[in-house]
């Protein structure tokens, strides 16, 4: 157990998933590191990398005195949690008041100046940022800056809406990294670093793996109902690899080329699913095939709404959910996820999104783009920010000439101050995680979060 009489400063890092590896590299002499899992493999990760762990929510759960949960406790819906639904009523009110008396006896016994973890993306993670704000701990929440290999902390760790933005004058470093930045994304064959070298659609690996998970997922939930508890479960994730592998041999999508001249496209990037940024941060629209019914509702005769897969999760418009969709609406087309997303804005001029990164990229290319969940660029001038249905509407029947556009010196400016606001480095999987030189400005980017850095970022 780390030392609760240990006189230097704790950051207290909650890891899961591959954070349970990474975070134990971020040890350092400046702080201590209090260590903390969700489950019981985190928890067995965290030791096989020599570290301590303080607790995990998973094994201690059975001796955890739930506290009372007060009225309207969380900052979201009691329905936002994406891994709990299957328990009843009463057993979620029993884990929502252990999870809140777990970090309290946490953070009253370790007294950390800092806490590292994420985005909030799970309840768990909420209620560690309710109950850090009730004792003035700085909660640090790591996102990617658009410029690759700079990153910064959410300034509220429940969205990345550009709204909760304070960005500085940017230097002449920034500004060079910003130009660099806009003159590879305005290539017609520019994509994310997230989106290179994913595996192919028919790849038996996936296959595989996805056969094996759920299996292991099936049996585990259906212990979870009797024996030891279990916080997640990825039992729908795994199953629908199996469903959207086979379905892509007897399912056809739409031909973009097929869409005849005289139809106006309205692009709708789907998104992956389950996702954050559609729990969290487009909460009242996270149920993406009730979006795109909605969305076809604003569209005029002549409009046509093309959906296209999320390039990480191949075969999601092939799921019943969304064949009934494209079954019943003849405006509605579906595009797989190898189609570019970049073939698809060179024939529209409206992009309507929940929080996708290609909403940024249209809004660069010169195109119309109506933002209705909250994202990094939803307040950047030029963007419609849309916050009813009536609205999205008006903005369908509004002739595209006369909509707003973002000033591509704007977006440059606007991206060199996130650029000067950012850390170099990257606390996200990539090539270069566990290189020397990332962890050691990381580790920078906790100290000076947690006001304990000294000098300048290497």
């Amino acid at each position: 157990m780390p030392d609760a009489a240990s006189t230097k400063p704790r950051i207290l890092m909650f890891a899961r998933g591959y954070q349970a590896d990474f975070f134990p590299e971020l040890r350092d002499e400046a702080y201590e590191a209090v260590y903390v899992t969700l489950t019981r493999e985190e928890a067995a990760q965290v030791r096989a990398k020599g570290a301590e762990v303080a607790a995990c929510f998973e094994a201690d759960y059975d001796a955890i005195t739930p506290a009372e949960v007060p009225e309207h406790y969380l900052y979201t819906s009691f329905m936002a949690e994406r891994f709990l639904g299957r328990y009843d009523h009463d057993k979620r009110i029993e884990i929502l008041g252990k999870e809140i008396a777990f970090w309290r006896g946490l953070l009253d016994r370790y007294r950390p100046v800092a806490v590292l973890n994420e985005l909030v993306a799970i309840e768990i993670s909420e209620v560690l940022l309710i109950e850090s704000r009730a004792r003035d701990i700085p909660y640090l929440a790591g996102m990617n800056c658009v410029v690759e290999d700079f990153f910064y902390w959410l300034p509220d760790p429940m969205t990345i809406s550009g709204r909760t933005f304070d960005l500085p004058e940017p230097g002449a470093e920034a500004k060079a990294e910003a130009a660099a930045y806009f003159e590879e994304l305005r290539q017609q064959d520019y994509k994310p670093f997230y989106v290179k070298n994913l595996a192919g659609r028919r790849d038996l690996r996936p296959l595989a793996a996805g056969v094996l998970k759920t299996i292991q997922w099936w049996w585990r939930d259906r212990r979870s109902r009797t024996g030891a508890f279990r916080y997640e479960s990825y039992l729908e994730e795994y199953s629908k690899r199996i469903q959207t592998f086979f379905a892509s041999f007897m399912r056809p999508y739409d031909r973009l080329e097929e869409i005849g001249e005289d139809k106006e496209i309205v692009f709708y990037p789907l998104h992956q699913e389950p996702e954050a940024t559609l729990n969290y941060m487009s909460e009242f629209m996270a149920n993406q095939a009730a979006s795109i019914e909605n969305i076809l509702k604003c569209l005029g005769p002549h409009q046509v709404l093309v959906v296209k897969e999320h390039p990480v999760d191949k075969g999601a418009l092939l799921r019943p959910k969304f064949r009934t969709l494209r079954d019943n609406y003849s405006a509605l087309r579906y595009l797989p996820a190898e189609v570019p997303g970049r073939a698809v804005l060179k024939r529209c001029e409206r992009v309507v999104t929940m929080t996708s990164t290609v909403g940024w990229e249209a809004a660069n290319l010169g195109k119309s783009v109506c933002v209705m969940g909250e994202i990094f660029y939803d307040d950047l001038p030029g963007i419609k920010r849309v916050a009813s249905w009536k609205e999205l509407r008006e903005a369908m029947r509004t002739p595209v000439a006369k909509l707003p556009r973002v000033d591509p010196a704007t977006a440059e400016h606007f991206v060199a101050a996130m650029t000067e606001a950012s850390y170099r480095g990257n606390p996200f999987p990539y090539p270069e995680l566990y290189s020397e030189r990332n962890i050691a400005r990381v580790k920078h980017a906790i100290m000076d979060g947690a006001g304990l850095a000294k000098g300048p970022s290497t």
